[in-house]
C-alpha cells in the first residue's frame, strides 16, 4: 500500500507543479505575446513563489493539524483554479495576482507529500521514497516543457495554461477519493500537536540555520535555471521556442534522474546520510553554470548534455534536502519543519529570477549571471560540507507503513548527518 501512496503523492506533485510552473516553458511565447522584456518575463515564476513563501509556514502547520488528504486536495484545487483564472485575465498585473494566489495552494504540496512519506515509510526506505516523490516537480516540469509550448502554438497560450490548471484540479479529486492515513498511525493526542513555538528549539541549533540558508541559496540557482534556461538558449543559439523548451525538459530529466539516484545511494551506501549528495549536486551545478557563461562559444552538440548536468545540479539536491529536514523534525514536527524549509527554499526561488535578471540587465550578457550561480553553488557546497551531523541514525526506526516514534525537534542527537 505504501508504494501506491507514493505513486499517488508523486502524481499529485507532478500535476501541481505542471500547473503552478506552466509559465516557465511558456515564457518565450508569453514574452512575445505580451510584449515583455527579458527582466519582466522573469516575474512570473516569482509571483507563484511569493504566494508560496507567504503560505509555507501555515501550510506545514495545517498539514500536521488537519492531515495530508484535506490539505493536499484543497491546495491543489486552489492552484488549478487560479492558474486557469490567470490564463483568462486581460492584463499582466491581474495575471500576476492570480499566480500569487496559485502559490498559496502550491505551498501545501511539499509539506503534505513530505508528511505522507514520513507516515508511510521507515527511515531505511525514506531517502528513495522522498527522492521519488520529489521527482514529481521535475516530471511535471518535463511534461509542461514538452506539452505546453506545442499546445500554445496550436491553440494559444491561454488554452495551454487552462489545460495545466485542469490537471491540478483532477489530481485534487483523486487525492480526495483515494488517500488514506496508515492503519497503524494515530492522530496526535491533545497537547501533542505541533506548535509554532516549537520552532525555537530547532532554530537555536546553528547547523539547522545553515541548512536552511543553503536551501535558500541553492533555490536561487534552481529558479534561475527554470526561468531563464529556455530564454538563454533561444537568445544565444539559432533555435526555435520548441527546441528551447526541449532543452528545459532535458534539464528536468537531469534533475529527475539525480533525485532518484541520490535517494537510493543515500539509503543503501551512505547509511542514510543526505548531505553528501547535496554537496555533490551543488558542485556539479556550479560547473555547468560556469560553462554556460561561455555563451555562443559553446559547441551546440555540447549544450543538451550540459543542460542535463545543470538540471541535475539545480534540481537533484531537493529530495535529499527535504528528507533530512523531515528527519530532523521527527514524526511530530515533520510537516511544520518542512514548512519552514519550504519558506526558505521558496524565498530563494522567489528572488532567484530577479537576481539573475538584474545581473543580466546590469552586465548586458548572460555570462555574469551564470557565474553568479556558479559561485552560489561552490559556497553552499563548502558550508554544508563543514556542518556537524544533524540526525541520529538507527534510533526509533519504524516499520514500513508506520510512523517513527514522536520526538521533540530539539532532542534529535547530532550523530549521522
Amino acid at each position: 500500500m505504501r508504494w501506491r501512496v507514493l505513486a499517488l503523492v508523486t502524481l499529485a506533485f507532478a500535476l501541481s507543479a505542471m500547473a503552478a510552473l506552466a509559465v516557465a516553458p511558456l515564457s518565450p511565447i508569453l514574452r512575445d505575446a505580451l510584449g515583455l522584456t527579458r527582466a519582466e518575463v522573469g516575474l512570473f515564476i516569482p509571483a507563484v513563489y511569493l504566494g508560496g513563501v507567504a503560505m509555507s509556514l501555515p501550510a506545514g502547520w495545517f498539514v500536521d493539524r488537519l492531515g495530508v488528504r484535506r490539505t493536499l486536495a484543497l491546495g491543489q484545487a486552489l492552484t488549478g483554479t487560479m492558474v486557469a483564472a490567470a490564463a483568462m485575465t486581460p492584463t499582466v498585473p491581474l495575471m500576476l495576482g492570480c499566480l500569487v494566489a496559485a502559490g498559496f495552494g502550491f505551498a501545501v504540496v511539499n509539506p503534505a507529500t513530505g508528511r505522507a512519506i514520513v507516515d508511510w515509510f521507515a527511515p531505511r526506505e525514506r531517502g528513495v521514497a522522498m527522492g521519488i516523490k520529489q521527482t514529481g516537480l521535475t516530471l511535471g516540469g518535463i511534461a509542461g516543457a514538452l506539452v505546453l509550448p506545442p499546445l500554445a502554438l496550436a491553440a494559444g497560450w491561454r488554452h495551454a495554461m487552462i489545460a495545466a490548471g485542469a490537471g491540478a484540479l483532477l489530481s485534487a479529486a483523486l487525492v480526495t477519493l483515494t488517500y488514506r492515513r496508515p492503519v497503524i498511525a494515530r492522530a496526535p493526542a491533545k497537547g501533542e500537536s505541533a506548535r509554532l513555538a516549537d520552532l525555537r528549539l530547532v532554530l537555536r541549533r546553528p547547523g539547522v540555520v545553515v541548512l536552511f540558508a543553503c536551501g535558500f541559496a541553492l533555490s536561487i540557482a534552481q529558479s534561475s535555471v527554470l526561468a531563464y534556461l529556455a530564454i538563454y538558449v533561444l537568445d544565444t543559439f539559432t533555435v526555435s521556442a520548441i527546441v528551447a523548451g526541449q532543452l528545459l525538459a532535458l534539464a528536468q530529466v537531469g534533475g529527475t534522474g539525480s533525485r532518484l539516484g541520490w535517494g537510493f545511494v543515500s539509503d543503501r551506501y551512505f547509511g542514510g546520510r543526505r548531505r553528501v549528495g547535496v554537496v555533490i549536486s551543488a558542485v556539479g551545478g556550479a560547473a555547468a553554470y560556469a560553462l554556460f557563461a561561455l555563451g555562443d562559444r559553446l559547441p551546440w552538440p555540447l549544450v543538451p548534455a550540459l543542460a542535463v548536468v545543470a538540471g541535475a545540479g539545480a534540481f537533484g539536491w531537493v529530495g535529499l534536502y527535504f528528507t533530512l529536514v523531515a528527519e530532523i523534525g521527527g514524526t511530530r514536527h515533520a510537516g511544520l519543519l518542512t514548512g519552514v524549509a519550504v519558506m526558505f527554499t521558496w524565498s530563494g526561488v522567489l528572488v532567484g529570477p530577479l537576481v539573475f535578471g538584474a545581473a543580466l540587465t546590469a552586465a548586458g550578457t548572460y555570462a555574469a549571471a551564470w557565474l553568479l550561480l556558479a559561485a552560489i553553488g561552490v559556497v553552499c557546497a563548502v558550508a554544508l560540507g563543514r556542518l556537524r551531523p544533524l540526525v541520529q541514525r538507527g534510533v526509533g526506526a519504524a516499520e514500513p507503513g508506520g510512523a517513527a516514534p514522536a520526538e521533540s525537534a530539539g532532542q534529535r542527537a547530532e550523530a549521522g548527518g
